[in-house]
């Protein structure tokens, strides 16, 4: 079965272009499927993210991040804050591989994609062109 490789610094807009595809039948149904996968490793990602902020972030006497007023946080170690970007893009950079969850998944939604009548704009252009390259990547099929 194929893999779909998508770094996590894209699931949010490959999720939003997702969700709003119009789609019917096995199209449909195949980004119905790398959608529901993708929100569960974008949660798992959102985890990740507060794991990593609450070890270099000040604390409450609860151990929550104490957030500010623009809903940010202040690093308990200003000098630490190259180190918490680094790690931060480090984890943004990985990559998450998505089996199909059936035999020919990927086929159907690259031919999907190829064939859909409507247009993109701003991020769901990108996004359509960062999912089409992993497809293609995926099925060695090129979408047009």
């Amino acid at each position: 079965m194929a893999v779909l490789k998508i770094r996590n610094h894209h699931l949010p807009a490959i999720t939003g272009l997702l969700d709003g595809l119009e789609l019917a039948g096995s199209a449909s149904r195949a980004r119905t499927k790398l959608h529901a996968s993708l929100l569960v490793h974008l949660e798992a990602l959102g985890a990740s993210e507060v794991e990593l902020a609450r070890q270099y972030a000040t604390l409450d006497q609860d151990g929550e991040i104490l957030l500010d007023e623009a809903g940010g946080f202040t690093l308990k170690d200003p000098g630490q804050a190259s180190e918490f970007k680094a790690e931060h893009q480090a984890l943004m950079g990985e990559a998450v591989l998505l089996p199909e969850t059936y035999e020919n998944q990927y086929a159907v939604l690259t031919k999907a994609l190829a064939e859909y009548p409507g247009t993109f704009s701003g991020t769901d252009a990108t996004a359509y062109d960062l999912l089409c390259d992993a497809l293609e990547e995926t099925t060695g099929k090129e979408v047009p």
